[in-house]
């Protein structure tokens, strides 16, 4: 009876488990899409809602839940460390969501205004709760706090300042940022990186 008994939890445990780790890719891509009007596509999303940490193998963002859309950022691996991370699917807009570590590969981003002004990928991060100001205005996701942020950005499209072109630039930047709740300090670094590239290219 006993070892029926240890079976049948086994088997239960890893079925719940199986299935979190089904549905939580589409999950998280449909909040996403709601808050944002974005799509983020994941190749692989691995969650542990116990200890509190996710890892996607793979990600593509575009400007709209389109296939056709235009891509603002794609990259490899990722990976959140948050003690209320699963939380924020279901989390009220307001309230804030705490995200310990976070570690994040870009293999490019699409860092320019577009045709009105607008930068569509800041905006994007704004919906989804990160603003590019400190206390800026956010979509209806909860604002988002990250403790330690760990970026790596292989390549950057930005705007020529003599011709107007897009440019894209190989950058193999990496920087830490510490108790994060806007953007201003990590578009800054990526600027500055993509001008110091820039020149080391021209010469």
């Amino acid at each position: 009876m006993l070892v029926w008994l240890t079976g049948a939890l086994v088997f239960c445990g890893a079925s719940l488990v199986l299935a979190w780790m089904l549905l939580l890719p589409l999950a998280a891509q449909a909040r996403f899409a709601a808050t944002t009007g974005a799509q983020l596509q994941v190749q692989g999303l691995m969650g542990d809602p116990f200890g509190g940490t996710a890892t996607v193998t793979g990600w593509t963002l575009r400007a709209e839940e389109s296939a056709t859309a235009p891509v603002l950022a794609r990259g490899g691996a990722a990976h959140a460390v948050a003690p209320n991370w699963s939380a924020a699917l279901e989390a009220a807009p307001g309230t804030r969501i705490e995200i310990e570590k976070l570690e994040i590969s870009v293999i490019e981003a699409r860092l320019l205004p577009d045709a009105t002004g607008r930068w569509p990928l800041l905006a994007v991060c704004s919906a989804a709760g990160l603003p590019y100001e400190r206390g800026g205005a956010v979509g209806s996701a909860p604002r988002v706090r990250i403790k330690h942020l760990h970026l790596r950005v292989e390549n950057l499209v930005v705007r020529d300042a003599a011709s107007g072109r897009e440019t894209r630039v190989r950058v193999d930047w990496t920087g830490d940022f510490t108790d994060l709740d806007h953007l201003r300090p990590v578009v800054t670094a990526l600027l500055a990186a993509s001008r110091t590239a820039g020149r080391a290219g021209s010469r």
